[in-house]
């Protein structure tokens, strides 16, 4: 399916997937390609619709860290129409208990209004974006645009990105955290056992939050 003279398309591509299958395949098929450091999405094809491409490997440990759904929320920000790409045979065949990868699908598709495509490899996924990529520019007529729009962030993103810093904690446990404490300072105040007793945090992790909060800086 080599794109013929005059039905060229172009595909912005984050340069962190210029070695990816899917990048290959664009290029294999006659599409033109303008590699940028992209801040949202992996692959931009229209003013409004980005698609994030994700290795089943890759979406286990964004549901793990939590990194999914920011990742969400930025394209929900940034596109009207946002697209995840999923490239493995089987989601349920993952590490992760079925339950938390049907909660992760069901949390995307409603509550973010995001549609999830799961594909076979690279190749599928190339051929998709060709075909968003003929529709927007060559149907629609839409010009393709990449400007990622500054979210302000507030007190709570900062504090939440404090707690998430730590090791072994995304986003989802630091929200915890401060759901349960309230404040930065209880959080660093309080002991192992008040600190287990919070959702997802077990002893090693409360263990490691409370040797970082006391070790001293050594750094000359």
């Amino acid at each position: 399916m080599t794109l013929k003279k005059g039905n060229s398309v172009t595909v912005i591509i984050d340069s962190r997937e210029l070695k990816s299958k899917a990048a290959k395949t664009l290029y294999e098929h006659g599409v033109h390609i303008k590699s940028k450091h992209l801040e949202v999405a992996d692959f931009v094809v229209s003013d409004r619709v980005a698609v994030e491409r994700k290795t089943l490997k890759d979406f286990e440990s964004s549901i793990i860290d939590g990194r999914l759904f920011r990742q969400c929320e930025e394209l929900i920000d940034n596109y009207e129409r946002p697209v995840i790409i999923i490239e493995g045979d089987s989601l349920l065949s993952s590490r992760l208990h079925p339950n938390a990868v049907r909660g992760a699908l069901a949390s995307i598709t409603t509550d973010f209004g995001i549609p999830v495509i799961i594909v076979d490899d690279g190749v599928e996924t190339a051929l998709l974006i060709i075909a968003y990529a003929r529709r927007e520019q060559l149907k629609l007529k839409r010009p393709i645009i990449y400007g990622v729009k500054r979210k302000k962030l507030t007190d709570t993103d900062f504090m939440e990105a404090v707690i998430a810093s730590f090791p072994n904690i995304g986003a989802q446990i630091a929200i915890n955290l401060l759901k349960k404490f309230k404040t930065l300072k209880n959080i660093f105040s309080a002991g192992e056992d008040e600190l287990i007793e919070v959702d997802k945090v077990g002893p090693v992790i409360a263990k490691r939050i409370i040797e970082l909060i006391n070790k001293e800086y050594d750094k000359g």
